[in-house]
């Protein structure tokens, strides 16, 4: 448009004689300008105008726009870059992870850790657990496999074992873990009282010579025993109480470091009961072969084969 038109249409507009379509032209050019930023033409702004630019202003409520100078907009560019990094920063500082901790027992070997709070954790073979370098409000380990966990007692720091599909939280005891199947984790408690807790919240309290099992059902199944018995593989005995043979196999393989497999799923689920301390493997097997009626084959030293004895 035109200067001379522009500001025709202007006091046109000022004296309200404009037209609906004269009306949004000159609106519409106002409200450009406030979006993009740009200034206020100088012929519009001069003192003869003043009152009829300021009128315009007040109809089309279309601030005067006037821009910043080049340092003032750099130094406000520079401002913003400094609050993100600074939020970046201290985001980064709240939500730095904590470095951790790894032990490992490997198959046929067992390992006692000594935590930094002065707790005590015996991992059995083919166990690991992993804890941070520095505890915060909570002492929070995770296990995999099987642990007994002989507790420092500290009323403020309460202690959770997060294995399989439970929490087990105390605040000062001694108890046993066994997680090798995530799907079926048994607590076994030896002094001292113990919270379990699902995945869906449900919780279930435990004391001396009880236990519970958090099976695939979801749901947790109670029993009484002997607390010793649930331990003695720290006294390096395996303690089989109708016992599957395919469980007793992943015993044996985890505490001697080899593989057994069996010719016929069903011997499987055959059950043994049996107390073995410092026994070989070569003499367990003998044995399960004598109770059950199943032939051993070893295809090398540390591979195994049980299958039915045909013989009999």
């Amino acid at each position: 448009m035109k200067k001379e038109d522009l500001i025709q249409l202007v006091e046109k507009y000022a004296a309200d004689s404009c037209t609906a379509e004269e009306r949004n032209t000159v609106e519409a050019y106002f409200k450009n300008l406030q979006e993009t930023g740009e200034d206020i033409p100088d012929y519009l702004l001069d003192q003869k105008r003043d009152h009829i630019f300021n009128t315009i202003i007040t109809q089309t409520n279309t601030p005067k726009v006037k821009k910043l100078p080049v340092w003032k907009q750099a130094m406000k560019v520079a401002a913003s870059i400094l609050i993100i990094a600074a939020l970046a920063l201290s985001y980064n500082l709240f939500t730095k992870e904590i470095p951790t901790i790894t032990e490992l027992a490997a198959k046929g070997e067992k390992k006692e850790v000594l935590l930094h709070d002065g707790s005590i954790v015996v991992l059995n073979s083919n166990s690991s657990i992993t804890y941070p370098e520095k505890f915060g409000k909570t002492r929070e380990v995770m296990l995999e496999g099987e642990a007994y966990f002989k507790v420092h007692r500290n009323t403020q720091q309460p202690f959770i074992v997060k294995a399989g599909k439970v929490d087990v939280k105390v605040l000062g005891t001694s108890f046993n873990i066994n997680a090798y199947d995530t799907l079926n984790t048994k607590v076994s408690v030896l002094t001292g009282k113990v919270q379990v807790t699902d995945p869906t919240g449900k919780k279930v309290y435990l004391i001396k010579d009880q236990q519970a099992e958090y099976t695939e059902k979801k749901d947790f199944k109670l029993s009484q025993e002997n607390s010793n018995d649930g331990i003695a593989w720290t006294q390096n005995t395996i303690m089989l109480k109708e016992t599957t043979l395919g469980e007793t196999a992943q015993i044996l393989e985890n505490w001697y470091n080899v593989t057994i497999q069996f010719e016929d799923k069903d011997l499987e689920n055959l059950t043994i009961s049996g107390k073995f301390k410092d026994e070989k493997l070569e003499n367990i097997l003998e044995s399960i072969a004598f109770l059950k009626q199943v032939k051993i084959d070893y295809l090398t030293k540390n591979q195994i084969i049980i299958r039915r004895n045909t013989h009999n």
